[in-house]
This record gives C-alpha cells, sequence and structure tokens, in this order.
C-alpha cells in the first residue's frame, strides 16, 4: 500500500525555539524520536549553571558581520568601552519586531541599539545560522558517523498568532 509507514529519509530533527526574550534548541534522532536531547550548554550566563536557553541577543561587528550570539553578545557588548560600543549592532528582542510590523516585507528594517538600521532578514539570518551551526557541531560531537548532507530535518517555531507574511519571512530568513 501506498499509504504504508516510510522510514524518514533524515537522521535527526532539530527543533529550534527562537524566542522573543531567549531562545534555544533541541534534538532527538528518528531511531529514537522520544529521547529529546536539549541544548544546556550556552556561554555565558551565571557560572555553574545550565541553561536550556540563551538571550535571544544579535552581536555584528561595525561592518556588519557575525560577532556572537545569546549571552556572548550580551556580555561582549556590554564589556566594550562606550565610544567603541557606538558602532557595533546589537539587536536584543527583536523577534516581536515581525509581528508588530503591519506592512512587513523582505526589505524591513531593524534598529540596532545604537541607532543603525539594518535589513530584518539579514539580521534573523544570522541568528538562525548561529543555531545551524552550534547544532550541526553539537550532533557532529556526539555522532561523527552523521552524514553531512539531507541528514537533519530543521524545525523553527513561530508563534500562533503570526500572520502568513510573517511565517514566510521567517522562512526566507531559514533559507
Amino acid at each position: 500500500e501506498a499509504s504504508a509507514q516510510q522510514a524518514p529519509t533524515f537522521a535527526v530533527v532539530v527543533a529550534i525555539d527562537f524566542g522573543t526574550t531567549s531562545s534555544g534548541y533541541a534534538f532527538s534522532f528518528s531511531t529514537d524520536p522520544e529521547a529529546i536531547h536539549m541544548m544546556r550548554k550556552w556561554e555565558g550566563g551565571d557560572p555553574g549553571v545550565a541553561n536550556q536557553k540563551t538571550p535571544t541577543s544579535l552581536l555584528l561587528t561595525p561592518e556588519g558581520a557575525f560577532h556572537s550570539f545569546g549571552y556572548t553578545a550580551r556580555d561582549y557588548y556590554h564589556d566594550l568601552d562606550p565610544e567603541e560600543a557606538r558602532d557595533w549592532l546589537y539587536f536584543e528582542k527583536f523577534k516581536m519586531k515581525i509581528h508588530s510590523t503591519s506592512d512587513l516585507t523582505m526589505k524591513t528594517e531593524l534598529e540596532a541599539v545604537n541607532g543603525k538600521k539594518m535589513q530584518a532578514l539579514e539580521v534573523f539570518a544570522h541568528a538562525l545560522r548561529f543555531f545551524k551551526q552550534h547544532a550541526v557541531q553539537e550532533l557532529k560531537d556526539q555522532c561523527p558517523s552523521l552524514p553531512e548532507r539531507d541528514a537533519i530535518r530543521w524545525v523553527i517555531t513561530v508563534p500562533a498568532i503570526w500572520k502568513q507574511p510573517a511565517k514566510q519571512f521567517m522562512r526566507e530568513a531559514a533559507y
């Protein structure tokens, strides 16, 4: 029968919880989908505390290149000399801008703490790329035999209240 259950074509599912205040991810292998592994080893934060999530904070260099995300971004930015910090692009709690913008387009801009603007699509893409690289590295560490291509099914959470343009925006940022 065509409706017979087919084995998944992926080895692992990684779910990214991109939150307003904090973000994280978890994964499970298709061979044991009930065993869910949550990322708890975030760099930074309070010493000795295992955090399931890291702040949804992104730091870009003055040139607009990715520097860091989460606790690392927050701490590095706050440790910068105030003069120097003015040139860096620091974004925090930027997710809801996508929901609250009534005329959301792929050209919508976000404002960094210093007032400089950048395309929201690029900001979200930097954040999602961080999670992808972080998860892939953790998976490689745990499962060196994991194939490079097509082994991971990616899932990104979006709020149920989001309208279609916001969901499509997140999809584009992921691509």
